[in-house]
This record gives structure tokens, C-alpha cells and sequence, in this order.
């Protein structure tokens, strides 16, 4: 810390993206604690950021919100860009070819980061893995931390306290692991879950977005690890890899052993986290107990109440077509009321239109994907919709009342879709899903 303490005393460092997750709020603590002049833009308005912003109240910040300035990336010492954050944005570029060095939060921690790291990487199932590996080392007597790109979490905060004895599990995006690109590094143990089209608002196509993933196992080392998913060998083949590379299935865990984790993508989530206990070397059969007794995240699909036999399930992180089949192929045996739609991503939604003949009712949320599916939906199931609705509270009561009439019926709350048509993000969607079906 006295080595950073020294290089970022009284430099000006420009925090690009505050956002509401805790990553920008965490990287403007950090370095205001170090001694830094610290300004923080965001095109946010304040009120978009006020849970943010109070919470760095009692710290000397500067904020530009509502926009950003050109002048103050060119006079920064130093620039922290947001995941979300375009590198092709103009003031970056302008910053750039004036030579400010560019960082980003993960890929910073671990350049500075004297502990061993896992990294987990993927389209689905990012959390859920991460904070199954931290779950495992962490009862098989580890001193391990979390940290990544999980809401709430500032990672770069970590470096107060760790040395080479720890363990760090990071999830990380492929918006972070562009960051690992630039740095050319990668994580010790490397896991990658699986790939499916995402991001198409923000990459121009998917070996873009495949690329950026790449960083987590690209600058391995002979002694490092990367565990994958065995979809993906012929993609990781087009590269040279020097680390140990181990696949994985879903039949590598034993079914009957999951007892919280719904659905076959669970069982590929198992899977790889058994391949990281085997690279550590700890017992098989304990780390199947382990894992078995994992509770689950909250809104991947979780079960949140159960009403005149009528079960809700809240899948608010599912923000893709994917996301959404892979929920209702959990389902198969009960009588699905779905309840749908939000923001596009530009993904191809194909494979869910077809899926839709499984379900019984599809309750539909006003948003962009929606406007695109809509009049697919209205020629091939008619006699299945609900809404659109402009709230979630309707929604959930419609849906209530058309569970009503089916004997089995489980309300699946999976959008396909992001939240931004209603909600600050997927998480807030989440809780409020919960708070009104708690009322009801």
C-alpha cells in the first residue's frame, strides 16, 4: 500500500462512470484515502446517482455529472474507465493520444494484487459459479475474498488487506476483461462457463465479444489452469494456450447432489467448480457436500414464495433470449405462466420463440425486445398473451390470476430482457419482483 500511497499522492485521477454497483464508488474511495485529487463524471444526473454520491459525501470529490468535459481527461495524471464505459469514447481516445494512462478497476487490482486469483468468465452462470468456488475454499478452510463484478463489492479495497497467503475469487466481465487485454495478464486458475450472443448493443459482432472474454485464459502461464466449458474447444483451439486446460460437462457432477441449484445449467456450473477443487487438490466427495449445500443467489431462479400451491420464481438476471429458455427448460414438468420482456439487446431471440410453446400464459412487460418480439407473439400464441403491462405490479397480479386456473403452476419471472425500460438495473427489477409478490 505505501508503494501506491507514493506513486498516487496529490495526482489527478478522473473516475469515468460512478454507476450504482459500487465500482466507480469503491476506485474514488480508494484513491481519495491514498491522497489523490479525485473527480468523479458520469452522464448520469444526480438524482440517477444519489445512493452513490451520498455515500462519498464526507470525501473531498469533485463531480461532473449530466456529462463529460474534455478538459478534465486531458489534465488527469491518471483516468479509471467504467466497465461500461466505451473505449472508443472521444474524451478516452483525445486522453490516449495525449499519453494518460488508462485503467480499469479489476485488471488494476490484479496487476497490484500479490494473492492468487481465480477468475470466472461466461455468458451465464458468471455468479453463481464465482460464489460457489468462494463457498467451497472458503469451507474447505482458505483465506479467500470475493470480488469482481458483483454488485456492491469494491475489489480494488482488497489490496488494503491481502498478501501472497490469500485467495481471491473474481467474476469478471467481458467489459473488465478488456482491461486484462491491455495489461496482458490473466488469472492463475481461469474459469470459462460457457458463451452465447450478449452485448450486440455494445460489440459490433460476437468475435468481438468473444475476443474480450479471451483475456482470462489468453495470458496464462505453463503453470496456470483454465477449466472450460467443452462447448467451447474448438473456439479456445484458435488460440495458443500455454496453461493446463481441463473440460467440463454437466455429467461430470452427480445430479441427485444439487440440492438448491435448478436446471442442467446448474449441473454445467457444478461441473466446472469439481474441476477447480480437483486443481487444488482437495478431496472429491467433501467438495460435493460442499457444493450440494450451496443456498443459491438471489434472482437466479429463485424461489421466492409459494401461494395457493402457486410457485414464484424470480429470474430477474436472466437478461437474454438464453437466459429465458434455459429457465423454462427447468420447468418443463409444471404449468409455466412467463412473465416477459423489457429493454433489446439485439440478440437473436429465435431459439425463445420457439421455446414458447412450452409455456401456458406469457405476460408481457413494455420495453424495446418486447416491441421487437411483440408481432411474432401475437401471430403464433394469441391465445397466450397477457399485456403488455407498463408496471410490474400488474403484471405479477395477471399472472397470479391466470395461475389460478392451472393445477401445478410455477409464475416464471425470467424477461429475456434488460430492465433499463423501468429499472435502474436487473438487481432493482429483482427486488421489487420479490416486494410485490410478498404483498399480494
Amino acid at each position: 500500500m505505501e508503494r501506491l500511497k507514493n506513486k498516487f499522492y496529490g495526482k489527478k485521477i478522473l473516475v469515468v462512470g460512478l454507476g450504482l454497483q459500487g465500482g466507480g464508488l469503491g476506485v474514488a474511495k480508494f484513491f481519495s484515502h491514498l491522497g489523490a485529487v479525485i473527480t468523479v463524471t458520469d452522464k448520469k444526473n444526480e438524482k440517477q446517482l444519489e445512493e452513490s454520491i451520498n455515500k462519498l459525501s464526507d470525501l473531498p470529490i469533485n463531480f461532473r455529472l449530466n456529462r463529460h468535459n474534455l478538459s478534465d481527461f486531458l489534465q488527469a495524471d491518471f483516468i479509471f474507465k467504467g466497465p461500461s464505459v466505451p473505449w472508443d469514447l472521444p474524451e478516452i481516445i483525445a486522453a490516449q493520444k495525449k499519453g494518460v494512462p488508462i485503467e480499469m478497476e479489476l485488471s488494476f487490482f490484479a496487476k497490484n494484487c500479490p494473492a492468487k486469483i481465480i477468475g470466472v468468465t461466461g455468458t451465464r452462470g458468471k455468479s453463481t459459479t464465482t460464489n460457489l468456488i468462494y463457498f467451497l475454499l472458503k469451507k474447505s478452510g482458505y483465506s479467500v475474498y470475493l470480488g469482481g463484478n458483483l454488485p456492491g463489492i469494491s475489489t480494488i479495497d482488497l489490496l488494503k488487506k491481502i498478501n501472497e497467503d490469500h485467495w481471491i475469487v473474481l467474476e469478471l466481465s467481458s467489459w473488465a476483461l478488456s482491461g486484462f487485454h491491455r495489461e496482458k495478464i490473466s488469472p492463475h486458475i481461469a474459469v470459462f462457463t460457457n458463451f452465447y450472443p450478449d452485448h450486440l448493443n455494445y460489440y459490433k459482432n460476437l468475435d468481438d465479444y468473444f475476443y474480450d472474454k479471451a483475456a482470462i485464459f489468453l495470458y496464462q502461464k505453463k503453470d496456470d489452469y483454465l477449466i472450460a466449458n467443452q462447448n467451447l474447444k474448438s473456439l479456445i483451439e484458435k488460440y495458443k494456450v500455454l496453461s493446463k486446460i481441463s473440460y467440463f460437462t454437466k455429467k461430470d457432477f452427480p445430479k441427485k447432489d444439487l440440492n438448491y441449484l435448478l436446471g442442467d445449467h446448474n449441473l454445467e456450473n457444478a461441473s466446472s467448480v469439481l474441476k477447480v477443487a480437483k486443481v487444488l487438490n482437495l478431496e472429491k466427495k467433501k467438495s460435493i457436500k460442499i457444493i450440494k449445500d450451496f443456498p443459491g443467489l438471489p434472482f437466479r431462479l429463485q424461489k421466492t414464495e409459494e401461494k395457493n400451491g402457486i410457485v414464484f420464481i424470480n429470474d430477474s438476471t436472466s437478461t437474454t433470449p438464453i437466459a429465458a429458455v434455459r429457465a423454462i427448460n427447468t420447468f418443463l414438468n409444471k404449468k409455466i405462466i412467463l412473465i416477459l420482456g423489457g429493454n433489446s439487446k439485439k440478440l437473436p431471440y429465435d431459439e425463445l420463440i420457439e421455446k414458447l410453446n412450452k409455456v401456458e400464459k406469457i405476460v408481457l412487460l413494455e420495453g424495446s425486445f418486447t416491441k421487437e418480439i411483440l408481432p411474432i407473439l401475437e401471430k403464433k400464441y394469441t391465445q397466450k398473451l397477457i399485456g403488455p403491462f407498463a408496471d410490474l405490479k400488474n403484471a405479477i397480479k395477471k399472472a397470479y390470476q391466470a395461475g389460478l386456473n392451472f393445477k401445478d403452476a410455477v409464475i416464471l419471472f425470467s424477461p429475456a430482457a434488460t430492465s433499463f425500460a423501468m429499472f435502474n438495473n436487473e438487481f432493482h427489477r429483482g427486488e421489487e419482483f420479490n416486494r410485490i409478490v410478498k404483498m399480494l
